[in-house]
C-alpha cells in the first residue's frame, strides 16, 4: 500500500463527508481528492518523478490536497515551516536542488526573498489546474511502497539540517497502527494543534483519510489566548488532541481551567518533550474522564514507536513512563558495549522495524551513523536505528526517558544527566520551564529558568531532590527562554549566552 490508496478508499466510502476544517472553510473527502488529482496533474507537467517538492506555507486547508498530490505525481515533498530563518531554507534548497516551490499567498513575500531560480507555484495554481487521468495513473503505477513520502528537515540548531526520509509504508503502516491502538473511528474529531509542516502532520492529515473522521486545523493564535482555544474544542466537540507538551503546559500556565473545559475531550495525546508532571495532574484532575496517553519517538522513527496509558488514579510526582512499543516495532536499550541492559539500568535507546526512516538526505555518513545493524541480531541483516536518547525500563516492562545522550555529562567523577535536573526544577511549583547547560572549561552546572521562584528558593528545593554534585552552581532566571522555530528550548542559543555572560564579567 502507499498512501494514495488512503485517499481514494476514503472517497468511495464517505465522499461528502468533512475531512478537514479551517476557520469557517470545510473540505469533503471527495474535493480534497479531487484537489489532489488537479495538483498531481500540475506538478507531473513540471517535475519528473521521484523528485524534493518543497512547500512553504502557512497552515492551509489545501495541504492535505497539496501532499496527496505531489504524493499522486510520485514525488516527495519537504514541508518547510514560514518560521524557519532564512538562512536554513536556503541550505535545504541548496541541498535539495528542488525544481519546484508551491507557496500560498502569504508565504509568497517570504519565498521572493530566496535565492532560488526555480519554478514556483501557488497552490491556487495546483487546485485550479484540469485532471490528466492518464498521466496520473502512469505516475501511480510507479510508486513503491518503499519509494519516500516526505523529507522533514530538522530544526539544525548545531549545523545544517538534517533531512529524514520516510517512505509510504512507514506512514501506512504508522497511521493504521495508531487508528487500531486507540480504537479511533468516524466519531472521532481531531484538534490539531502542530504546523502542518511538523512531523505529527501524518496523524492529522491521514488519519482521517482511513477513519472518515474529521480533522479541524486550529489557528496558531488560538494557542496564545487558551481561553479561546478551549472555547473553539468545545464550539467544535473535538474529541481527541495530538499536542506537544508545551501546548498542555500553556494551557496551565495561563489558568485557563478556572473559566472554561473542554467539554468533548476524550483522548489527549502529548508528546515532544517530557511533561512535566503537575502539568499532567492538572489536566487529569480537571478531566477525570478523559483517557491520556504519553507518546515517545523521534522523526526518524515516523512520529512514535511507544505509548503510555496514563493512570488517572495516581498522582505523578518525577516521571511520567513513555511505556511500551507499538505492534510491529521493537524498541530496546543498549549500554554502550552494545549489550541488552538490566532494569534500570540507563543506556541508548534503540528501535527496529518498518517505521524506520530511509535515511538522512543526501547524508550517508550521518545515515550509516544512526542506522546501522543490530548488533544483538548475528542471524540476518536487521536495520536498527539508534535515537541518541537514553532510557531505562522498570520491572513491568515500561519504558522512561533520561534525556539525551549529547546531554549526558561527566561532573565531579559521575555521569549526569541535564534533563534529571531540568524534570526536578520543572516540579518546583513556581517554575515555568528550564534548561540545564554545561561549562566545559568551569566544570560548571548552569540552569536557566523562567517563573517567579527566586534563585534562593529554586537552590534549597534543589539540594532537597538532588544528589549535591548535580546541583547546579549558577542560576539564571530569564522572563522567557529562547525557542527553535519548533517550540523546544533552544539550548545552544543558552549556551551563547552564557558566553556573553562570561565575558561582562
Amino acid at each position: 500500500m502507499n498512501i494514495t490508496n488512503f485517499i481514494e478508499k476514503a472517497v468511495n466510502n464517505y465522499p461528502d463527508r468533512t475531512a478537514y476544517e479551517l476557520n469557517e472553510e470545510q473540505l469533503t473527502f471527495k474535493q480534497v481528492y479531487t484537489y489532489a488529482l488537479k495538483s498531481s496533474t500540475k506538478i507531473s507537467s513540471i517535475v519528473d518523478e521521484n523528485n524534493p517538492i518543497i512547500v512553504i506555507s502557512s497552515k492551509n486547508i489545501f495541504i492535505p490536497s497539496i501532499y496527496l498530490g505531489i504524493a499522486f505525481s510520485n514525488c516527495h515533498y519537504v514541508p518547510i515551516s514560514t518560521e524557519m530563518p532564512k538562512n536554513k531554507i536556503q541550505d535545504i534548497l541548496s541541498l535539495t536542488q528542488t525544481k519546484l516551490i508551491i507557496t500560498d499567498s502569504d508565504s509568497k513575500q517570504l519565498v521572493s526573498q530566496l535565492n532560488y531560480n526555480g519554478k514556483i507555484l501557488t497552490i491556487d495554481d495546483c487546485i485550479n489546474s484540469s485532471i490528466n487521468i492518464e498521466t496520473i495513473n502512469k505516475r501511480k503505477n510507479n510508486i513503491l511502497d518503499q519509494n519516500p513520502l516526505y523529507v522533514i528537515f530538522t530544526s539544525g540548531s548545531t549545523g545544517v539540517p538534517k533531512g529524514v526520509i520516510t517512505s509510504h509504508s512507514a506512514v501506512v503502516d504508522y497511521v493504521i497502527t495508531i487508528t487500531q491502538t486507540f480504537k479511533l473511528s468516524s466519531k472521532d474529531i481531531l484538534g490539531n494543534q502542530a504546523p502542518l509542516d511538523y512531523i505529527s502532520h501524518i496523524r492529522d492529515i491521514y488519519i482521517p483519510l482511513i477513519t472518515g473522521c474529521k480533522s479541524i486545523f486550529l489557528p496558531k493564535h488560538l494557542f496564545s489566548t487558551p481561553k479561546l482555544l478551549f472555547e473553539t474544542l468545545n464550539n467544535k466537540k473535538v474529541t481527541t488532541i495530538f499536542w506537544v507538551s508545551s501546548a498542555l503546559s500553556l494551557c496551565c500556565q495561563l489558568n485557563v481551567f478556572a473559566e472554561i473545559k473542554p467539554l468533548f475531550l476524550n483522548k489527549v495525546f502529548f508528546t515532544g518533550s517530557v511533561l512535566d508532571c503537575k502539568i499532567l495532574n492538572i489536566w487529569k484532575n480537571q478531566l477525570p474522564n478523559t483517557q491520556f496517553f504519553n507518546h515517545y519517538g523521534p522523526t526518524e522513527i515516523t512520529a512514535s514507536c511507544t505509548y503510555f496509558k496514563v493512570e488517572n488514579a495516581k498522582e505523578y510526582i518525577k516521571d511520567i513512563p513513555i511505556g511500551k512499543a507499538f505492534n510491529n516495532r521493537k524498541v530496546f536499550i543498549l549500554s554502550n558495549d552494545n549489550k541488552k541492559t538490566k532494569p534500570f539500568e540507563i543506556g541508548e535507546i534503540c528501535v527496529v522495524g518498518k517505521c524506520l526512516a530511509l535515511g538522512y538526505y543526501k547524508n550517508p555518513q550521518k545515515t550509516n551513523e544512526c542506522f546501522v545493524q543490530n548488533p544483538l541480531n548475528l542471524v540476518y541483516n536487521e536495520l536498527m536505528y539508534k535515537t541518541g536518547d537514553l532510557g531505562y525500563y522498570d520491572n513491568d516492562g515500561n519504558l522512561y526517558f533520561c534525556g539525551r545522550k549529547d546531554n549526558q555529562i561527566k561532573h565531579m567523577g559521575h555521569r549526569v544527566e541535564l534533563e534529571e535536573i531540568e524534570r526536578i526544577a520543572n516540579s518546583f511549583e513556581t517554575i515555568t520551564e528550564s534548561c540545564c547547560v554545561y561549562d566545559n572549561e568551569k566544570s560548571l552546572i548552569v540552569l536557566y529558568y523562567s517563573g517567579n521562584a527566586t534563585t534562593s528558593e529554586l537552590t534549597k528545593y534543589l539540594r532537597i531532590h538532588l544528589a549535591s554534585f548535580m546541583v547546579p552552581r549558577k542560576l539564571i532566571n530569564l522572563p522567557t527562554l529562547p525557542k527553535l522555530f519548533n517550540g523546544k528550548i533552544d539550548r545552544q542559543n543558552l549556551k551563547k549566552e552564557l558566553g556573553n555572560i562570561y565575558a561582562k564579567i
